[in-house]
């Protein structure tokens, strides 16, 4: 449960219908988690890694730092978008008081949003778990009203029969950019996927439970913005929230969206700032310095809040460019190359003899593929422009952006990895002295 779901499912109200809408978001979500879940939470749940040394087997020692910087940029624009949702739940609170706020309410609230989740994460992150065991249930019913309440006021006819807010004259492009959304929505779930899978008892309970709550589950929560803003023609949940249950209900929920949000960006900067201990310069960086940095761009959601909030499409859109050809390079490397075989011990050597070394530390073939991904993705369609091949209505973007990696990657390895001993394929998982730690 997260309340961007409400905002992904109004972003397909824009395109599609409700049928469509619907299957394209739980497809779309299933798809994009299995495929971001299959190898990183079967590695880190087998090895107790977390995700990012995962990738070092992979893409390198070295190389693994430019996966950390699509990990940051992952949590950095989920953080500003969700904490100006806030700040909008929180004017609409005040406006259906009768007090009309000006220009400045969202990005004052905003700038006070960052500094209350600057505070949890240095000081409180404990008292996370018990806020969220009290958001959680809230959430759920939340949803659960949302669900009755549009079926019992309107019913199933009225909202099959609601035409789209904006949608373009080309219906099949619509359609694969409604399911683009829900991918997008699965594989924004790559950073947190395998840090989650890491504790779990076995392999198929780091696996299943992912793509049933993230995948499945999520999609239909998505669904509750579809719905709502097919009828109410808004794609924003700060907007329609009041007109599906009243006033009574919008003021609370807005209000708990607010409070929920604050919770999720804690726990996306916390992870964040963690993620950053492994540039070997910041290792030593107090914690607060450390935090402070990874909060430093968000000011950029203070000064351009509404721009940016804008544009959350068009970045659910690129979490699916950035992390969907990473996710194919790694499924083939680690099931298919290593048949899930990975030498623990060597994720943390960084000498040159060290097993995942490759070259200089980087795996230039395992980047090169994901460069030619993303650029795989932006050539069928660019999230920015909305600019698309006609190839793009029949395959959309992500699955060509992670299956055509994965072949090249995987026939590259075969002929200049393998042969060479580079890279620790075939290699027995056994101990050996770390020569230069890299921990």
């Amino acid at each position: 449960m997260a309340t961007w779901c409400f905002l992904i499912g109004g972003y397909a109200s824009t395109v599609v219908g409700a049928v469509q809408g619907m299957i394209a978001l739980i497809a779309g979500s299933v798809i994009g988690v299995a495929v971001s879940a299959v190898a990183a939470a079967l590695a880190c749940n087998r090895y107790g890694l977390e995700q990012i040394d995962f990738t070092k087997s992979c893409f390198g020692q070295r190389g693994s730092k430019i996966i950390l910087v699509f990990y940051v940029i992952n949590q950095l624009g989920w953080t500003g978008i969700i904490l100006v949702m806030m700040a909008r739940a929180a004017k609409n609170v005040v406006a259906a008081s009768g007090f009309t706020p000006g220009g400045w309410a969202v990005p004052l609230i905003t700038l006070g949003g960052l500094l209350a989740t600057y505070a949890i994460v240095v000081y409180g992150v404990h008292i996370l778990n018990l806020w969220n065991s009290i958001m959680t249930p809230c959430l759920v019913l939340i949803c659960l009203f949302l669900f009755y309440t549009i079926f019992h006021n309107f019913g199933w006819a009225a909202l099959a029969a609601a035409a789209p807010v904006e949608p373009t004259k080309d219906l099949a492009f619509n359609y694969a950019l409604a399911f683009e959304y829900g991918l997008g929505a699965g594989f924004s779930w790559w950073p947190g996927i395998g840090f989650l899978a890491r504790n779990t008892d076995t392999q198929r309970n780091s696996f299943y439970p992912q793509v049933l709550t993230m995948g499945v589950m999520m999609g239909v929560v998505c669904c509750t913005g579809l719905f709502s803003g097919l009828l109410f023609k808004m794609s924003d949940p700060t907007d329609w929230m009041v007109k599906v249950g009243g006033l009574t209900f919008g003021v609370a929920a807005l209000v708990l969206v607010a409070a929920a949000n604050i919770s999720a960006s804690a726990v996306m900067m916390y992870t964040a700032g963690l993620a950053l201990r492994h540039v070997k310069a910041l290792r030593d960086v107090k914690w607060k310095t450390l935090t402070l940095l990874a909060f430093l761009p968000l000011l950029s959601f203070v000064f351009f809040a509404d721009a940016l909030y804008a544009r959350g499409n068009t970045f659910l859109t690129y979490n699916a460019t950035m992390f969907v050809p990473i996710s194919g390079v790694l499924l083939v490397d680690y099931l298919v190359l290593r048949r899930r075989r990975l030498n623990a011990s060597q994720i943390f050597e960084s000498a040159p003899s060290g097993s995942y070394h490759f070259m200089g530390g980087f795996n230039w073939y395992a980047l090169g593929c994901m460069a030619l991904g993303q650029g795989l993705y932006l050539w069928l369609f660019n999230p920015v422009t909305n600019a698309h091949q006609p190839l793009f209505s029949l395959v959309t973007a992500s699955l060509p952006a992670a299956l055509v990696p994965m072949a090249v990657y995987y026939g590259l390895a075969k002929l200049l990895l393998v042969p060479r001993g580079l890279g620790g394929y075939g290699e027995k998982a056994e101990r050996r002295p770390i020569i230069d730690a890299n921990i």
